[in-house]
């Protein structure tokens, strides 16, 4: 039980914070991302403070969630805000957790990239919902064209400035470089990792540091590195995070959950490229 010696006051528009934000999460503790936005501003201001001496405390005695769940939920809000903009509307918790690699992606671009994104998505896929794929896909190519400044014209091919090009002239070209390039190139990612992981057992290995050095060997190209970041999350706790990184765009190709241990993130990284 939190003692009172590990408290502190609220002044009275924290206090007012803080009663509007767990009155969403009494409300609705199935609306994932009015819930889990709430409990990241009540995170990161502290507005636990004056009932409870840290945030697991708190998540534990007021709504009985863990750490972990609440965690989920607040990376769930998260992914929704950064794709509802460009057409992704994630219906649960889960699909949105899924999609959190296209919102990883899609936090690196600029407001302009972002919009050109979301006219793609809209065009091309209408009425219908985007997937993930398609999303990070997209999203990669829009950087990589505003990194290289130009491209070839789809009529002439000729090089030119992008943004010289017509509205449907750059759409065309999004559309030539998704369907040629950055999708492969992700597809043979997923392969890669499939092959890593059934030669790791032909060889008789098959512990996840083992299976690191086997995906770097056949599944990393050679501007690819693979990285196991640990930090601390915003509660102090040591965190463990695996990710491939393209080092010549900065682009983050996959990564995993973050963990508690080494195993763990590693193998949060095997699901997420295998899905």
């Amino acid at each position: 039980m939190t003692t009172l010696t590990e408290v502190q006051p609220l002044n009275s528009q924290e206090q007012a914070t803080l009663t509007q934000l767990e009155s969403v999460i009494q409300q609705d503790l199935q609306a994932f991302q009015r819930t889990g936005s709430a409990l990241a501003e009540i995170r990161d201001g502290r507005l636990y403070r004056a009932t409870h001496g840290t945030f697991d405390a708190y998540l534990q005695e007021r709504w009985g969630f863990t750490r972990q769940h609440a965690g989920r939920l607040i990376a769930a809000a998260e992914v929704a805000q950064v794709l509802e903009p460009i057409g992704f509307h994630p219906e649960n918790e889960r699909q949105a957790r899924e999609a959190k690699g296209a919102a990883e992606i899609v936090k690196q671009l600029e407001p302009e990239q972002a919009d050109t994104v979301a006219r793609f998505i809209q065009a091309s896929t209408g009425s219908e919902k985007p997937t993930t794929s398609q999303i990070k896909a997209v999203a990669e190519v829009v950087r990589a064209i505003d990194e290289h400044g130009t491209v070839d014209h789809p009529e002439t091919g000729e090089p030119v400035p992008f943004t010289e090009l017509p509205e449907p002239a750059r759409m065309a070209v999004i559309r030539e470089n998704v369907s040629t390039g950055t999708h492969e190139r992700l597809q043979r990612q997923k392969n890669h990792v499939q092959e890593s992981t059934m030669q790791a057992k032909s060889n008789g290995r098959g512990g996840w540091a083992d299976w690191c050095l086997s995906y770097a060997q056949q599944g990393l190209t050679d501007t690819q590195e693979l990285r196991i970041v640990i930090k601390r999350d915003p509660s102090g706790n040591p965190k463990a995070q695996a990710l491939v990184i393209d080092t010549a765009t900065h682009a983050t190709i996959a990564y995993g959950e973050p963990a508690d241990w080494l195993k763990k993130a590693v193998m949060n990284l095997v699901e997420e490229v295998k899905a």
